[in-house]
């Protein structure tokens, strides 16, 4: 099937790739009622990955016995093809699923790609709020002005901005700016309360969190487009998908090593760029790491490597289920409580935050850290000496 947005050409071939089916133009709204007269259990579908992709594959899987989704970049018959309508791409489609050459894209469940569809709206919404941020910014640095306040979008920082005089059409793109920044921010909000609540019971967040320049929304994010992490045979694999591995061309005794591939999911990749930095600034490890290659190599080579060794991290970490080996004790703590906190008291599956963070302690063998957090007084400074096991 070629599908579009209004209607799916379809086109059927055997084993032998002899058209059984001639080509046909169905329409999206009558395409689940052809579905129900023409396929059974013994019948296989191939599409290619679109915007509407996830829907079909939906009513597909109630009629079809078998299910695949082509990568569109690595069906090179078609992309190279001298002549290319839907007739043509249709039945190219099934003959390369009846001899099994089709570049198949792993089919996510429903509830990840909800979790997709969440961690890229967020998204979305900081880069709009970040973009309000900067042209703000930018309108104070064309009449040389300068916040006295560290943080100009906190309350003291606002309150100077409404005092500024500023001719009338910059003041009215001022305070539309100013408004555009405190809707995103309140819609940012709600999404991290919601991915909070949605994440609370996989322990895969928890875990990852141990890790320095991950939090909540990152780890969920990973989580989301990652799914079974099983399905990467190996960590190498897995930082190919996200596109951190350099281009490679070899031909011969001749080798060309460019920059990296930048394939996979960009959201991801931005992810893990962004941890890097933090974990650089912040982590001891990784802070040597970093100086080392940076020596050889420059600050943003060194990052973009940073990055690689966090995701090569991530999946030992996932697939052994295991601890991460330079954690931090009292962040992780802070982390883990941040995130009771926005899950909020009447949705918590714990009795009180101290006993949702001392559950996932315990989840991740960790009992000398939980111990010592329930331990010590609800309002006492937390003090945590005891050894990571």
């Amino acid at each position: 099937m070629d599908i579009h947005k209004q209607y799916a050409v379809i086109v059927g071939v055997n084993r032998e790739q002899e058209v059984v089916l001639r080509s046909e133009r169905v329409s999206m709204g009558d395409l689940e009622r052809w579905c129900g007269r023409h396929l059974g259990k013994h019948d296989g579908v191939v599409i290619e990955v679109t915007t509407n992709t996830w829907a079909v594959v939906e009513m597909l899987e109630r009629y079809a016995g078998q299910v695949v989704v082509a990568n569109p970049y690595k069906t090179k018959l078609i992309a190279e093809a001298q002549i290319k309508n839907d007739k043509v791409d249709a039945r190219a489609l099934a003959c390369l699923l009846a001899a099994n050459f089709i570049s198949e894209v792993w089919i996510p469940s429903p509830q990840v790609r909800q979790w997709r569809q969440l961690a890229r709206h967020r998204g979305r919404l900081r880069k709009q709020c970040t973009q309000a941020k900067n042209q703000l910014h930018h309108l104070l640095q064309t009449h040389n002005l300068q916040s006295p306040e560290r943080d100009l979008f906190s309350a003291a920082g606002r309150d100077w901005l409404t005092h500024q005089k500023l001719p009338q059409v910059e003041q009215l793109i001022l305070r539309q700016l100013l408004a555009r920044i405190e809707f995103s921010e309140k819609q940012i909000q709600e999404c991290e309360r919601q991915i909070a609540r949605l994440a609370q019971d996989d322990p895969r967040i928890a875990r990852l969190m141990q890790i320095t320049g991950v939090g909540l929304y990152t780890a969920f994010s990973i989580v989301a487009v990652l799914g079974d992490v099983r399905r990467f045979p190996s960590a190498n694999k897995l930082a190919g998908y996200v596109g951190l591995v350099p281009r490679e061309h070899q031909s011969g005794r001749r080798a060309y090593h460019g920059h990296i591939t930048k394939s996979g999911d960009r959201l991801l990749r931005w992810l893990m760029i962004e941890a890097a930095q933090a974990a650089v600034r912040w982590d001891a490890h990784w802070r040597q790491v970093h100086q080392r290659i940076a020596q050889r190599r420059g600050y943003s080579i060194a990052i973009v490597a940073i990055a690689r060794k966090l995701l090569v991290t991530i999946w030992h970490m996932l697939t052994e289920k295991s601890n991460y080996q330079y954690l931090r004790q009292v962040s992780y703590v802070r982390k883990l409580q941040e995130w009771a906190y926005r899950i909020g008291r009447q949705q918590l599956s714990a009795p009180s935050s101290r006993a949702f963070v001392a559950d996932r302690l315990r989840e991740l063998e960790l009992p000398l850290l939980a111990d010592a957090l329930v331990t010590s007084g609800r309002n006492a400074r937390l003090s945590l000496a005891a050894p990571v096991t």
